[in-house]
């Protein structure tokens, strides 16, 4: 099979974590601060890598995973070379300490995991999208994109997907009139409680950068003292 063909990611063990927790990181109805992505892509061999045993400790408690290895993800492990690599490393420059772990979440339109590039093959995942199996994650996302007790990052490419969900499901009603043209993707973009930018695995400038790790401790230090003092 070849790496490049985008389906749904065939290991039962990755399939099995992923119906207990469709995320990555804080449960997302809990964290205050969420990243959203596409779909949640693996390796396709790796069930057969030595580092599945991480992948499996990550995906079942991410919170304590980053506290006992001081790593966001296992794919800043020094084993680990391949996909994803990138995008994991962009982020660890927002310099988020491993106290706020729980905090912080992770999720993608997609409720299941996948391997391959979406990008070559946007058929199908527009099929996986809007599939039945993914419908009450969906519904799940869109309550979570409504609460406004929550900073969301979001990378610029998904603008077109949540205008297409829009049409299809008449959820992400927020995004149906939202204007590209007037925003820049080479900047953070704030639409209300969101931020809007270029993806982490893309050419994001360190500026970009350095306005979200802003945004992102203006937050996480409101959250704390908001705790603080209830």
């Amino acid at each position: 099979m070849e790496k490049s063909i985008f389906i749904k990611h065939p290991s039962k063990l990755l399939s099995d974590l992923y119906s207990k927790k469709n995320y990555q990181g804080a449960n997302p109805f809990d964290a205050k601060i969420l990243f959203v992505g596409r779909d949640p892509n693996w390796a396709i061999d790796l069930e057969s890598k030595e580092m599945f045993n991480f992948v499996s400790e990550y995906l079942t408690d991410g919170i304590s995973f980053w506290k006992t290895h001081n790593i966001h993800h296992p794919f800043l492990l020094p084993n680990y070379k391949g996909d994803g690599k990138r995008y994991h490393k962009i982020f660890s420059k927002l310099k988020v300490d491993s106290n706020e772990s729980s905090k912080i979440s992770f999720v993608e339109l997609l409720g299941f995991p996948t391997t391959g590039m979406a990008k070559k093959n946007n058929k199908i995942f527009l099929e996986y999208l809007i599939s039945e199996e993914n419908r009450n994650h969906l519904i799940e996302l869109n309550n979570l994109l409504n609460d406004f007790e929550k900073t969301i990052f979001i990378a610029w490419g998904l603008i077109e997907d949540f205008k297409f969900l829009n049409r299809k499901t008449g959820l992400f009603k927020k995004f149906a009139e939202l204007d590209k043209s007037e925003m820049n993707i080479s900047d953070l973009n704030e639409f209300e409680n969101i931020y809007i930018h270029r993806h982490f695995s893309d050419a994001i400038s360190n500026i970009t950068l350095e306005k979200m790790e802003i945004k992102l401790k203006q937050q996480l230090q409101k959250t704390t003292a908001n705790t603080r003092y209830k």
